[in-house]
């Protein structure tokens, strides 16, 4: 006979649960299927949804069958069983499955209406279930809420202690949910207490569902905090436990995050195999949706157009029906039409990008969809108007602090100038591209992505080859061989060897057709695990706008005044440097920062100007200000021919120009 599983044994004392028929049928379904858990829960769904259709229902029979349904992950069956019952019990419950199927909408109104029917001297675990769900309207409305949500839920759990030794299902999600916001943000000490303490919860009650997402839980802090191998060996274990109760939904996570860690090392075809039998285990037409998403950007980047095809084509008819306004449907669609040369229906779905722009407000939506306009500009040879567009999505993106769409772009960003170099044979477009890809590998490098900084450096060989610098090409290879050795990445030791050993380089035609595009694709699909790690910022000493022709020094700002430095020496040395460099390397590239002995020299040209900032050690952050700086100075302050002396009241807003844009940095 079939044991009621610990996780329904609250349940145990309703009198109006009839227990024994509910086994009795178990047992029978057990003959079936073979596994107990499986036999009671589908026995027990199959009962509720039977009782949630009366005109009045038994309200514990259906909370039971939805506590089933929940442990099984059939999210769409939960919503079924509660769709008609207004009780606090069910509609805590309820607003899980709307947060799980992303529904803002019809989590709020689930809030409003408990609102509504919960006095404030409400038992204690109806006011419970109140703070778990205003946590979860928050957290799905990603809103600066979240942070009151969590900590009136903490006061509410120090208030009452009892929930962390008889938790309710509500309290131990809701916990699940503030640890992943905390893995996210990059708390990880947080949520690796969360962590420990949903697993002694789970312990104390048998929740095996809860147990398996503490699984999910610790491998999102590892792959967050680099730990590749480790994450890996908890989504096989969250799998393995969600295979053995039937959470279908688990299932599919665990696969999905699997195949994320096999896209980090860019191992395409595996992950592409593990995203494709995810989707088999989701039933929700939002999750489906960004599975065909992901399936369709992987196939394009692979070269299989029309699998990717197939992919989108479903995406697009779920986005139709859903309206979930998942703007990478179209976007991603996009740049697979780019690749097919089918441009004009390229520009037909850009309207239908946009449409969802307009109506959504979002901002991050309006970055992607600006990176798609900049790709379809460059596909019809207008780069000067992509490139002034994809700026304009990374001042979003670097605003926003989103690391993806920040190193999307700034490949963007290269591989437009790529492009350009290969139609205008400009060497100046060469040294562009260049100058992103050096920025992606210093973003790699403070932020600790192994993976991507090997496969950038793979991409830096390949530019410095095209640009005639063999030696350097080398030097590139061995470095990044470096990495994969360290990291133990097969794929890209692999990689970095078959060019190590190649007696031949490639010529001008086989790189630009077919080792230039691979590499620029595979670092296309990169993603990051986590949004921008803090990373303390250099000390600023020092900034120059030195005259190119003259080596005159127009302008200089001390950040550091007991820093003793004379400009006119310093912008001597930068400026034989920069005439020694440009003899070494060509045309096809400037010198971007000198370090020695504590102190960093970054570099940024204009076409007259050499704008440099001296601080202790070089960041994105820097580069990314300074840049922001020599454009600004040069719109304010346009260059002089002939300059033989300076004028330094010319240059006085100048100051108040530097104290905006690094005022955070200093202080």
């Amino acid at each position: 006979m079939i044991d009621i599983p610990p996780e329904f044994v609250h349940l145990v004392n309703s009198p109006s649960i009839p227990w024994k028929s509910i086994i009795a049928k178990a047992d029978e379904r057990l003959m079936e299927v073979g596994n107990p858990f499986v036999a009671f829960s589908e026995t027990v769904i199959t009962i509720a949804s039977k009782e949630s259709i009366k005109k009045q229902p038994n309200v514990d029979l259906v909370l039971l069958g939805m506590e089933a349904a929940l442990a099984r992950g059939r999210i769409i069956e939960t919503l079924f069983l509660s769709s008609e019952i207004e009780d606090v019990r069910v509609l805590s419950l309820r607003a899980i499955a709307l947060f799980v199927a992303s529904d803002i909408h019809g989590l709020q109104k689930t809030l409003s209406l408990m609102e509504t029917i919960i006095p404030e001297d409400a038992p204690t675990e109806d006011r419970v279930r109140l703070a778990t769900v205003k946590v979860l309207v928050s957290a799905a409305n990603q809103d600066s809420k979240v942070i009151m949500s969590v900590m009136e839920f903490d006061n509410m759990l120090e208030t009452y202690p009892e929930q962390m030794e008889k938790p309710l299902i509500e309290t131990m999600f809701t916990l699940y949910v503030i640890g992943t916001l905390f893995q996210k943000v990059g708390e990880v000490t947080r949520a690796t207490r969360l962590a420990d303490t949903l697993e002694t919860m789970g312990h104390a009650i048998g929740h095996r569902m809860i147990l398996a997402l503490v699984e999910n839980l610790r491998g999102n802090i590892c792959y967050h905090d680099g730990h590749h191998h480790e994450a890996e060996r908890h989504y096989f274990k969250f799998k393995k436990m969600s295979e053995e109760m039937a959470f279908e939904l688990g299932i599919g996570m665990a696969l999905n995050n699997i195949g994320s860690i096999r896209l980090y090392s860019f191992q395409l075809e595996e992950a592409m195999e593990f995203f494709a039998k995810a989707i088999e285990h989701m039933e929700l037409d939002s999750a489906r949706q960004v599975a065909l998403i992901n399936l369709g950007e992987l196939t394009t980047i692979l070269g299989k157009y029309d699998e990717a095809e197939a992919y989108f084509k479903k995406a697009i008819k779920l986005e139709e029906k859903t309206k979930q306004g998942i703007i990478e449907t179209y976007v991603n669609y996009i740049l697979l039409l780019v690749r097919r040369g089918k441009i004009d229906q390229s520009i037909r779905y850009l309207k239908h990008a946009q449409e969802l722009v307009d109506a959504s407000g979002n901002t991050l939506q309006r970055c992607a969809l600006l990176r798609a306009k900049a790709i379809v500009a460059a596909a019809k040879n207008e780069f000067d108007s992509a490139v002034s567009i994809l700026e304009t999505a990374l001042d979003i993106a670097k605003e926003k602090k989103v690391l993806e769409f920040i190193i999307k772009i700034k490949l963007e960003l290269a591989r437009t100038n790529m492009t350009a170099y290969e139609n205008e044979n400009d060497t100046e477009r060469l040294a562009q591209a260049i100058y992103h890809i050096d920025d992606i590998i210093q973003i790699a490098k403070e932020q600790k992505l192994s993976s991507l900084h090997g496969y950038a450096l793979l991409l830096k060989s390949d530019l410095s080859n095209l640009s005639g610098r063999l030696i350097e090409g080398k030097g590139y290879l061995n470095r990044a061989l470096t990495i994969a050795r360290i990291n133990e990445d097969a794929t890209l030791e692999r990689e970095v060897v078959t060019r190590i050993e190649s007696s031949d380089l490639p010529t001008y035609e086989e790189m630009m057709e077919r080792g230039i595009a691979d590499s620029f694709d595979k670092v296309s699909i990169f993603r990051p695990p986590s949004a921008i790690r803090k990373v303390p910022q250099p000390t600023l000493h020092a900034l120059m706008a030195i005259d190119k022709e003259s080596g005159l020094t127009e302008f200089v700002y001390y950040f550091d005044q007991s820093l003793e430095l004379d400009s006119s020496i310093i912008a001597g040395f930068i400026s034989a440097v920069g005439a020694f460099s440009g003899q070494m390397m060509g045309s096809s590239g400037n010198l971007r920062s000198i370090t020695h002995e504590g102190f960093t020299l970054m570099m940024e040209y204009t076409e007259k100007r050499i704008i440099t900032l001296i601080a202790t050690d070089e960041s994105f952050e820097l580069r990314y200000r300074l840049r922001e700086f020599a454009s600004v100075f040069e719109s304010k302050f346009p260059s002089q021919d002939n300059l033989d002396s300076v004028e330094p009241s010319r240059y006085k807003e100048a100051d108040s120009l530097i104290e905006s844009i690094f005022a955070d940095i200093v202080a």
